[in-house]
């Protein structure tokens, strides 16, 4: 499965991430006014080659997004990711639909920018609160990209070789009475998540006293 937790720990990273998505989830659905469907979380051990090939597999060839790094017990990157034809949606949903296109792609940068910051924050939040630890996390980047170039905009590393792996963390969303979904994406070193994997080993560790 992975060359850095065992059954136990992968499962609690999903479990973890599964109640920061649902919070976040939350705070969406008050945005847009609208009930927010999630996945389960997936969780991939990749070599940055097969992180590719699963965005490529997994995500519309064009993206809208916006990214966040965080560093603290563990150091990465989040990215909220929409398809790029529908984030303007996306924005109407939040600011409402009696704005103008031009009032509304204006604002579509400023708005998504907020977006990610509210719910990556959120869900980095919880998940450190619950393994009681901090996080610190940088202001969020809008960006727009093809699919095929997802890797190398999100890097955490300068090369993207097969000496490393990435720990993947993905989920897809969308609206119940909207025709809209998106995806999130959490990229963590794994050359640098011993604390990471300590603050694991101490909550499950708490869970069976």
């Amino acid at each position: 499965m992975s060359r850095l937790l065992n059954t136990d720990e992968h499962d609690v990273v999903v479990e973890l991430m599964n109640i920061g998505i649902g919070r976040a989830a939350n705070a969406l659905s008050q945005m847009v006014q609208d009930e927010v469907l999630l996945s389960v979380p997936e969780l991939q051990f990749l070599h940055p080659a097969e992180a590719s090939d699963s965005f490529c597999a997994y995500l519309p060839r064009l993206l809208a997004g916006v990214m966040q790094d965080f560093s603290g017990f563990m150091t990465g990157r989040a990215a909220l990711l929409f398809p790029e034809d529908r984030s303007l949606e996306l924005v109407r949903a939040i600011l409402g639909g009696d704005m103008s296109a031009d009032e509304i792609s204006e604002l579509e940068q400023e708005t998504l920018a907020e977006l990610g910051n509210i719910l990556l924050n959120n869900c980095l939040a919880t998940l450190a609160n619950l393994l009681h630890h901090e996080i610190q996390t940088e202001l969020p980047h809008v960006f727009n990209v093809a699919t095929p170039h997802l890797l190398s905009r999100l890097s955490l590393q300068e090369d993207t070789d097969n000496t490393s792996f990435i720990m993947l963390v993905q989920i897809e969303f969308s609206l119940r009475q909207r025709d809209l979904q998106g995806y999130l994406a959490f990229l963590i070193d794994v050359q640098s998540a011993g604390v990471f994997v300590a603050a694991l080993r101490n909550y499950l560790a708490e869970c069976t006293e």
